[in-house]
This record gives C-alpha cells, structure tokens and sequence, in this order.
C-alpha cells in the first residue's frame, strides 16, 4: 500500500489564497489518482479578524465554478499553522515570498529555507494563478518530483523595503472630511507608484486594516502612526512626524 504524502499550503490568514489552493489540490489528485493530500493553514491568523465565514465566499463560488464542492474543508474555520504540522508536511508551500517569509522568519524559523515560495498577491485575480501553479506542481509531482521544493525565483525588491540611503517619511494624521474616521498618512517619498504601493501593501498587512495610495500619499486607516513610524523605522526611513 501506497503511504500517501501531504502538502501543507501557507498564506496569512488560511481564509482566501491557500484554502482555495488546498481544496483544488485536493480534487485533482484525487481524480489523477496521485497518493497525496492536502492542507492548509495561516501564518498569522490574528491578521484575519474582517474575514467573515469560514473561508471566502469568492474562492467558494470559484471552486464551485468548476464542479468542485468540498462542503467539510470549505466549512471549517480558518486554523493557525503549529509546528507540528509544518515538521509532518511533506512538501510546504507559501502563496507569497514577500509576505511570508518575514513570518516565518518571525515565528518558524527553522523552516525558512525549507519552503517552496509562489508569487500570488491577495488580490482578486488570485485564483487563475493559483489554478496555473496547482497545475505545474501537479506536472512536477507526476514526474517524481516536488519532495525537494525548488529555491523561489529572486523577486523584485522595490527601494521602499530595504532603502540604501535611508529616506525621510513623514507620518501624520488626517480627519478632516472624513466624518471623525480619520486615517494615518505616509508622504513626500521620492518613490514611484508601484515602489509606494508596496509599501503601502506592506504597512497594511503590519497594521491589520485597510489603505490606499492616493496623490502620491498612503493613507492607512485609523490611527496607526506609533506601529507605522515603528515599521518605517525598521525599514531603514527616517521618519518625521507633523501634525498633532
């Protein structure tokens, strides 16, 4: 009798990209009659507190799109990684290097360099790439690989990360027009659109809230701007801080 494998997909709060990947993993291997299995857990599930349900509706109604129904798998509650779990996965999958690896490298950092790191944003237009990525694992894992994951492609580090010359952020606080809901702001960086937009991405997920970039400013809701000047800081910015 064949000893069936498992592979353990990563992502932030195991609520949207690695459920979705879990539950087609599944469905395909088993209609291929590879002997594994699949699961899925969250890195750091406290970031997860405006998910709604048990997983997202949107990676639901996808699968479902494709036949696919997997009513006790789609139904749990999303479920924080542990240890154990990473030392008994066969494979380990994370849904974005640049996310996950700075939690890894927090919370699991034995298991770091043991991780095959995808590329996919949480993002709308997640699923697809998930869909083409399942697809290529499945291919690898039909040729008699995917037990050594291979090293993750470098992936495009924008100056905002990791500045060379440390940069002056200034942080402030807004409320005005915003009927008292007022928002943290990060301005006059000399970075382009998509350098700020990673930043912003990046301070977002460290503050668990919404944001935006508008008129070349992020703006992150609420007021965040101790834990905001903290990250900058970490970073490599100066920060300077205006306003009240």
């Amino acid at each position: 009798m064949v000893k069936r494998k498992t592979i353990l997909f990563l992502c932030t709060g195991n609520y949207y990209r690695s459920r979705f990947a879990e539950v087609l993993f599944v469905s395909v291997v088993k209609k291929v009659g590879l002997p594994w299995d699949a699961s899925s857990r969250a890195l750091a599930i406290e970031r997860g507190i405006n998910n709604v349900g048990p997983m997202a509706m949107t990676a639901i109604k996808a699968l479902e799109a494709m036949g696919i129904r997997e009513v006790e798998r789609c139904g749990r509650l999303p479920a924080q990684v542990t240890m154990g779990e990473l030392e008994q996965a066969d494979v380990i999958v994370a849904l974005k290097h640049a996310e996950h690896l700075p939690l890894l490298q927090e919370r699991f950092p034995a298991f770091a360099e043991k991780v095959e790191f995808w590329h996919v944003d949480d993002a709308p237009d997640a699923l697809p790439i998930i869909e083409s990525k399942i697809n290529d694992l499945l291919a690898r894992l039909l040729g008699g690989g995917g037990e050594s994951p291979p090293q993750p492609e470098p992936e495009k580090k924008p100056a905002t990360v990791t500045p060379k010359k440390a940069m002056t952020a200034k942080v402030g606080r807004e409320t005005a027009g915003r009927r008292g809901k007022g928002v943290t702001t990060v301005f006059d960086l000399p970075l382009d659109e998509e350098s700020l937009r990673e930043l912003a991405a990046k301070l977002k997920q460290r503050c668990g809230t919404g944001g935006t970039v508008k008129d070349r400013r992020i703006e992150i809701q609420g007021d965040q701007r101790e834990r905001i000047v903290a990250e900058l800081e970490k970073l490599g910015f100066k920060v300077k801080r205006v306003g009240g």
